[in-house]
């Protein structure tokens, strides 16, 4: 990522030369926003099969012992801010409740 934010923009220090950078560094961030959309989609399918296989199998919908392994992943990486984010993705995929 470095090598793309090289420019002549970067040795100079004035307001503008940063400003011009701004444009890029968006599209770069709304290109990671898609994947993270594309990865809890993916997530959520993932969870919905094993939610099927788990009540299938007679047991619950929602494993609230795993769900606090997840939630303790997102702390560990990203602090006590990625506990509301990891809370966020679970309730995300968990879909509805089956009628």
């Amino acid at each position: 990522m470095t090598s793309m934010l090289t420019s002549s923009t970067e040795s100079s220090d004035s307001p503008a030369g940063e400003a011009e950078i701004i444009p890029l560094l968006r599209t770069q961030i709304d290109a990671i926003d898609v994947g993270i959309a594309r990865l809890v989609a993916e997530r959520s399918r993932l969870s919905s099969r094993i939610q099927t296989a788990r009540i299938a199998a007679g047991g619950v919908r929602v494993e609230l012992g795993r769900e606090r392994l997840v939630l303790e992943g997102y702390r560990q990486t990203l602090g006590e801010d990625g506990v509301a984010l990891g809370s966020a993705v679970l309730r995300l995929c968990r879909g509805p409740l089956p009628s």
